[in-house]
């Protein structure tokens, strides 16, 4: 019984109802908060973690489908294979900063993200241990967030901050 509820459920999903679901936000800017930090632990003289400003672009880009697929590991390379990835970012990210909130909202509310004193998004502690979040039923859609808000996060980790600003046609406001 509760595979075929499971299984017509899976059926029925839309990515209007999937975009609109603050936890699976939550889990993409957990993500990409991983891949910062997975790239960022190496370098000198940068810190570990995220800018709280940054992750306000986390899901304008990832909630779209096209400029999701087309991030590499490289901005250069995702720039110059879809020239319409920064076409009203700014725009975006002010039209969705309400869904990044409540989705930095849940995430720190069940410590899966933590504020630090300087202002940046830091891995909650429990999710040291295990750096995934495993999801018991997942589909493509939410496992392709994952899998680019995690590239997404090494891109921003790579760059210094005026960088992605010029090259995304952003300001961190």
């Amino acid at each position: 019984m509760a595979r075929k509820i499971f299984k017509k459920l899976k059926e029925d999903i839309n990515l209007f109802d999937i975009y609109q679901n603050t936890a699976l936000g939550a889990i993409a800017l957990h993500s990409f908060v991983l891949g910062y930090y997975k790239v960022a632990i190496n370098k000198k003289g940068q810190t570990n973690f995220p800018p709280l400003k940054q992750v306000f672009f986390v899901l304008p880009i990832i909630y779209d489908n096209k400029t999701m697929t087309s991030i590499k590991n490289e901005l250069y390379t995702t720039l110059s294979q879809n020239k319409e990835f920064t076409l009203g970012l700014n725009d975006r990210a002010n039209k969705m900063s309400s869904q990044t909130f409540e989705a930095l909202n849940l995430a720190f509310s069940k410590k899966i993200l933590e504020l630090s004193e300087d202002y940046h998004i830091v891995l909650g502690n429990e999710f040291y241990k295990d750096f995934t979040i495993k999801l018991k039923y997942s589909n493509k859609v939410i496992s392709d967030i994952q899998k680019f808000s995690k590239r997404l996060g090494g891109i921003f980790a790579k760059k210094d901050e005026k960088t992605i600003q010029m090259d995304l046609n952003i300001t961190f406001g």
